[in-house]
C-alpha cells in the first residue's frame, strides 16, 4: 500500500504517542501502534487521531493487541502490520522501568525483561530490516530505539534488571548499525532523565520533535545516537 507507515512498538502516554502524533501531522499517512494494553490503545489512537484532525490531515492510525515478549504472539503482529502500509519507520518503544535491587530482583523478572527489551528488538530488527532495505533512495528507512544517557555506564542498583537489558539492547543496537546503518538509518533514541510533560527538554513533544529530526537526517549523515538532555 503506498504512503509511508510508522510502526510504533510499546506504545503508551509519552514518548510513543507523542511520536506517532508528531509523524501523523507530518507527512505519514499510515500509523500503526503496538501494545499490550487494550485500553491504553484506544486512548492513543484517540490522541492521535485528535491530533491529525487538528490540523486537517489525512491518516490511517490502527492497533494491535500484542505482548511483545511473547515473540511468537509479536511475529504474528508484525506479519499483519507488514499489510497495512509501506514501512518507512519503526520506533521500538518497548522497556519495564521498574524493578528491584541486585539479589533481590527474581530471575524470572530479568528473563522477562530481556525478552522484552532485546529479544523482542532482535525479532523486529529480522523482520524490519529486509522491508526497508528495499526502500528506494529518496527515502529515509529508519529503526529507532529509544534508550537511555546513563543506564549502559552507570547502572542504577534499584533498577538492576532494567539496566542490564539496557546495556545489553545498547550492543545490539550498536552492531546493527554497523552492520545495515549504510542503507537502513539504525540509531538510539537516548534520552537522560525521567519524561515529563513539566520538563523543559524531557517532555514528550520535545523528544518526538527530536526523533523527527533525527528521521530527517539526509543519507550519508545518519546520526547512530541523539541525546536528548534536560
Amino acid at each position: 500500500m503506498p504512503g509511508k507507515t510508522l510502526v510504533v512498538l510499546g506504545s503508551g502516554p509519552g514518548i510513543g504517542v507523542s511520536v506517532a502524533s508528531t509523524f501523523a501531522v507530518r507527512g505519514f499517512t499510515h500509523i500503526a501502534l503496538v501494545s499490550r494494553n487494550q485500553d491504553r490503545l484506544q486512548q492513543d489512537q484517540d490522541q492521535v487521531l485528535s491530533a491529525i484532525q487538528e490540523r486537517g490531515y489525512s491518516c490511517r492510525v490502527k492497533t494491535w493487541v500484542c505482548d511483545l515478549a511473547d515473540l511468537d504472539a509479536l511475529g504474528k503482529t508484525l506479519q499483519e502490520v507488514e499489510s497495512f502500509g509501506t514501512l518507512e519507520c519503526v520506533l521500538f518503544n518497548a522497556a519495564r522501568v521498574a524493578g528491584k535491587p541486585p539479589l533481590e530482583e527474581s530471575i524470572e523478572n530479568i528473563e522477562q525483561d530481556f525478552r522484552l527489551t532485546n529479544l523482542a528488538l532482535y525479532a523486529t530488527a529480522q523482520w524490519a530490516i529486509p522491508l526497508l532495505q528495499q526502500a528506494p533512495p529518496a527515502t529515509s528507512p529508519s529503526l529507532f530505539i529509544t534508550s537511555t544517557t546513563q543506564l549502559y555506564k552507570e547502572p542504577l542498583p534499584s533498577l538492576v534488571s532494567l539496566s542490564m537489558s539496557k546495556s545489553a539492547q545498547r550492543a545490539l543496537v550498536l552492531s546493527l548499525h554497523a552492520q545495515y546503518g549504510s542503507a537502513v538509518h539504525i540509531a538510539l533514541l537516548s534520552v537522560g532523565g525521567i519524561v515529563s510533560p513539566e520538563a523543559k527538554n524531557l517532555n514528550p513533544a520535545h523528544i518526538a520533535d527530536e526523533a523527527w529530526a533525527l528521521y530527517q537526517q539526509p543519507r550519508g549523515e545518519w546520526k547512530r545516537e541523539v541525546e536528548v538532555l534536560e
